[in-house]
């Protein structure tokens, strides 16, 4: 009985080696409990996109001795073996209950996406590699958000009392999400926003993908023409919840229009002058304004006024013309120093007027008035004479 007892466990003890590796009807071989393969370590963790992350591994023998060892890697996207590095290493022995280490040192591609990526390996055992378990380890990748801004266009009046739309194209290029993202738009002395336009919610940017946000701005009365810099704040939380901020600067260029308009022609006749008011309706200053009137073709007179302001007015007096074609040639220069010339024409068809008949009409009334009343005190004195 001792005998058979000892044959039988001489046989188990045989047959457990070929069982680790027994193979199966698909050609690979069974998955086994005796040999495992675990991550150590993984250096820098986590790893980082566009950079070298080495990671050790060990295998684990929980059954018995097992021989001739090939751990192979399968490398896929987005990871590659470093020139130089092996992708598969063979170990002659690893001892019942023991384990042991290697390495590999991989590079991970600058598109990886955060995720944790699986890595295959292949064990096979001897020298043909015919059969082989498959074991994984997991390798955790964390990318960083990038911003960067793509467009921006203009929609609307940018001059002074004017608004416009600010819209913006932000794009991640960066490899991890940009989290709760919020894009602000700096308040400046002349550049407004306007209520709650300045600042829009866009959410969560992943990779690869843009966002378009549209902003609502006033432009004070007091902006002068010229390139305004202003900055856009993108705000959001990167892979590790930590709070990161880019900032856009842009340029909008404010430019501002001068409409000047002949508003009043009236003739001073008293003092033999006709004056021509002159309003500017546009929404900057017009500057070293000069007003020339040329009536049929001839030149009356030149007046200058040291500028006209938006929304202001200017008075223009020149010796009084009643009749003819009228032309007034305004020459001013404008915001950007340009010299500008505007021709209006003016309707002259005044009469000098013929007096006031009331006056004459008071003296006449006068004059009969007296003359009456002459005529019937005389009458009445020479009655009372006739009496005596």
């Amino acid at each position: 009985m001792n005998l058979r007892f000892l044959l039988v466990m001489a046989a188990v003890l045989l047959v457990l080696p070929v069982a680790a590796f027994a193979q199966t009807v698909t050609g690979e071989i069974e998955t086994t409990p005796f040999l495992s393969l675990v991550l150590t370590t993984q250096t820098p963790y986590p790893a980082e996109p566009g950079n070298t992350v080495n990671m050790e591994v060990e295998i684990q023998n929980k059954g018995t001795t097992a021989k001739d060892i090939t751990l192979e890697m399968v490398v896929k996207e987005p990871f590659s073996l470093l020139p130089g590095e092996e992708q598969s290493k063979t170990f002659t022995s690893i001892q019942s209950g023991s384990s042991v280490k290697t390495s590999y040192n991989i590079f991970v591609a600058t598109d990886a996406i955060t995720n944790t990526y699986e890595i295959e390996f292949r064990m096979y055992e001897g020298s043909q590699r015919t059969t082989y378990i498959t074991r994984s380890v997991n390798l955790y990748v964390r990318g960083t958000p990038e911003l960067v801004l793509v467009s921006m266009t203009t929609d609307g009046t940018l001059e002074p009392n004017g608004q416009a739309n600010i819209t913006t194209v932000v794009k991640n290029i960066g490899t991890g999400t940009a989290r709760h993202l919020t894009m602000e738009f700096a308040s400046t002395d002349e550049l407004i926003p306007v209520l709650s336009g300045g600042n829009v919610y866009v959410g969560n940017l992943e990779p690869s993908s843009a966002t378009t946000t549209s902003m609502l701005i006033s432009i004070d009365s007091s902006a002068e023409q010229k390139t305004y810099t202003s900055t856009i704040t993108a705000s959001f939380l990167d892979e590790s919840n930590d709070e990161q901020t880019k900032e856009f600067e842009i340029g909008l260029p404010v430019s501002g229009t001068i409409h000047l308009d002949v508003i009043k022609t009236e003739p001073d006749y008293s003092r033999g002058k006709l004056k021509i008011e002159v309003a500017n309706k546009g929404t900057v200053e017009a500057k070293s304004v000069e007003a020339k009137l040329m009536v049929d073709g001839k030149m009356v007179d030149v007046e200058y006024v040291s500028s006209i302001k938006a929304n202001k007015k200017a008075t223009f007096t020149f010796p009084l013309a009643l009749k003819g074609e009228g032309k007034l040639e305004i020459a001013y220069i404008g915001p950007g120093l340009e010299k500008n010339i505007d021709v209006k024409d003016i309707a002259l068809n005044f009469d000098m007027p013929t007096g006031d008949a009331t006056g004459t009409y008071v003296i006449v009334f006068i004059v009969i008035v007296v003359v009456f009343y002459y005529f019937w005190r005389k009458r009445k004195r020479k009655k009372k004479g006739e009496l005596y």
